[in-house]
C-alpha cells in the first residue's frame, strides 16, 4: 500500500514538469502574452452532514490576487480574509484553507489542506453552537484529460487560453484523502473523539465547454469515484470500507480581447462512517468571482533589462 501511495504522489509531481503538448488550433487559442494577472473575491467552507444535522462554519469572504507565467510552475493565488458572512450569533470559526488547483494540458492536479474550528447547526429556527468542534482534511487528486488536443482546461478554469469551439473530454484519475474529526457532538449529546479516516481510490467523469459566442464560455466538470479506506487502525490491518465521492466544477466566463470575467463554483463531496455504522458527509464548497488580464511579462525580459 505504501508503494502505491508513493507512486501516486510521484506521478502528480511529474505532471508539474510535463512539457506542452500539440493542440488543435481550430479549437484552442493560446494568447501571445507570456503571463496573466488575476484579482478575485471568494468563499470556501467545509460542511459536515449527518442523518439529522448539518454543521456549518461561519466562514469568511476572501479577496486576493494571482500571477501566472506560461510554461513555468508559477501560477498561484494569494488572499486574505475580510469579513465573516454571518453575524456573531452563528458563532466564530477559525480556519486555515489552503488549496492548489493546477490545470495542465493533460492533467488536473488538486491539493487541499483545510482546518476548521467552530461550527453551528440549525434545529428549526434555533442556532446551536459547537465552538470546539474541529474538522481537518487533506487531499490529493490527479485526473487525466483524454481529449487534450481539442479541449482546454486552461481556457475553462484558468483563462490563460481561449476555447474557440465547443468540445469535451472523458476524465479518469486517482485520489488520496485524510480526514480528522474532533469534539463532534452527536444527536444524543455524546462526543465522538479522535476520529481519523484515510481513503485512496479512483474517479471518472466528463467535462464539456459550450462556446456560446465569441465572448461567452460555460463549462461543466463532474467526476464520480469510489475509494477504499477506514480509520487509521483498521486501515493498517487492511480492513477496508467503500466510500463514494463526487466532484463538480462549473464556471461561466466572459472574455473580451485580453481580459476576462468569470464566476466559478466547486463542490467536493466525500462520505465517511462512524464506528456505529452511521454515515456522514464532508462537503467542501468554493465560490469565486475573478477578473483576469493578460500581460506582457516574462523572466527573459527581466534578464535583458
Amino acid at each position: 500500500m505504501l508503494k502505491n501511495i508513493v507512486l501516486f504522489i510521484t506521478m502528480c509531481l511529474l505532471s508539474f514538469c510535463s512539457k506542452g503538448q500539440e493542440i488543435d488550433t481550430t479549437f484552442i487559442y493560446t494568447y501571445p502574452n507570456a503571463s496573466w494577472l488575476t484579482s478575485y473575491l471568494s468563499t470556501s467552507a467545509v460542511n459536515m452532514t449527518t442523518e439529522d444535522r448539518t454543521f456549518e462554519p461561519n466562514y469568511p469572504m476572501k479577496v486576493g490576487v494571482g500571477l501566472g507565467i506560461r510554461n513555468t510552475m508559477i501560477n498561484f493565488l494569494v488572499g486574505t480574509k475580510i469579513v465573516s458572512l454571518k453575524d456573531k450569533t452563528y458563532g466564530k470559526t477559525s480556519s486555515t484553507d489552503f488549496q492548489i488547483h493546477r490545470y495542465g494540458r493533460k492533467f488536473v492536479t488538486d491539493i487541499y489542506f483545510q482546518r476548521y474550528k467552530g461550527f453551528f447547526a440549525m434545529d428549526g429556527r434555533d442556532i446551536n453552537l459547537f465552538p470546539e468542534m474541529k474538522i481537518n482534511q487533506m487531499g490529493l487528486e490527479q485526473t487525466y484529460l483524454f481529449n487534450h488536443t481539442q479541449f482546454s482546461l486552461k481556457a475553462a478554469f484558468e483563462r490563460s487560453e481561449r476555447q474557440l469551439q465547443s468540445a469535451g473530454s472523458f476524465l479518469l484519475g486517482t485520489n488520496l484523502y485524510w480526514h480528522r474529526l474532533r469534539d463532534f457532538e452527536g444527536a444524543e449529546g455524546n462526543l465522538v473523539q479522535n476520529l481519523d479516516n484515510l481513503q485512496i481510490g479512483a474517479q471518472g467523469g466528463y467535462v464539456y465547454s459550450w462556446v456560446l459566442d465569441q465572448h461567452w464560455l460555460i463549462t461543466a466538470y463532474t467526476t464520480i469515484g469510489f475509494n477504499i479506506g477506514n480509520d487509521l487502525e483498521n486501515f493498517k490491518k487492511f480492513h477496508f470500507k467503500i466510500y463514494p465521492t463526487v466532484l463538480a466544477r462549473t464556471v461561466a466566463s466572459y472574455t473580451k480581447d485580453d481580459w476576462s470575467f468569470s464566476y466559478g463554483m466547486m463542490i467536493n463531496n466525500k462520505m465517511n462512517f462512524f464506528e456505529t455504522k452511521k454515515d456522514y458527509t464532508v462537503t467542501n464548497i468554493t465560490l469565486q468571482l475573478s477578473v483576469t488580464k493578460q500581460i506582457n511579462f516574462s523572466f527573459s525580459k527581466l534578464g535583458s533589462g
